[in-house]
């Protein structure tokens, strides 16, 4: 069985989420669909099952790569494949084969080149969807009207 203590030794160096979402892809079918409809919401407790034990990821980075869920939903879905790999060997080996499989695919596709920055190499597995960047541009609005205030209320009171 994996444990959660793995996870954390490998944190210096994670397994890319895309790289997971892929391998879980090829084997079972879409994980990444909008809605709960049947098999992608079993396949995409399983990647996120993986992305944390195998991957190290946080349950929210994986909610957010899996289309902006919440990480309690992340944390369902952990504890759902938890008790399916302990009542359903199929199921046990099912996630057994594919952690050997992720963990095999891993290092050729985690090597850096040196030729793209790091902030972009992360930039690729987030997702962001419209609700986040409507939010975000709320947010620099109100700070870019707040700091012309700031700017109008200093000229004001400055001597002539």
């Amino acid at each position: 069985m994996l444990s959660p203590e793995g996870a954390h030794s490998q944190s210096y160096r994670r397994i890319p989420l895309a790289t997971i979402d892929k391998v879980v892809s090829a084997r079972l079918g879409p994980t990444r669909l909008q809605g709960n409809a049947q098999p992608a919401v079993f396949n995409r407790q399983i990647a996120m099952y993986l992305a944390k034990h195998v991957g190290g990821w946080s349950t929210t980075r994986i909610g957010r790569f899996y289309n902006g869920r919440d990480h309690s939903i992340v944390c369902y879905a952990l504890k759902r494949v938890a008790a399916l790999r302990e009542s359903d060997p199929e199921v046990d080996g099912l996630v057994s084969s594919l952690a050997a499989e992720i963990k095999t695919t891993e290092p050729n596709e985690t090597v850096r080149t040196g030729t793209q920055p790091r902030t972009l190499a992360v930039a690729k597995d987030l997702h962001l969807n419209d609700a986040f960047l409507d939010a975000l541009a709320d947010r620099l609005a109100a700070r870019i009207f707040d700091r012309a205030k700031e700017i109008d209320a200093k000229g004001a009171s400055a001597p002539k």
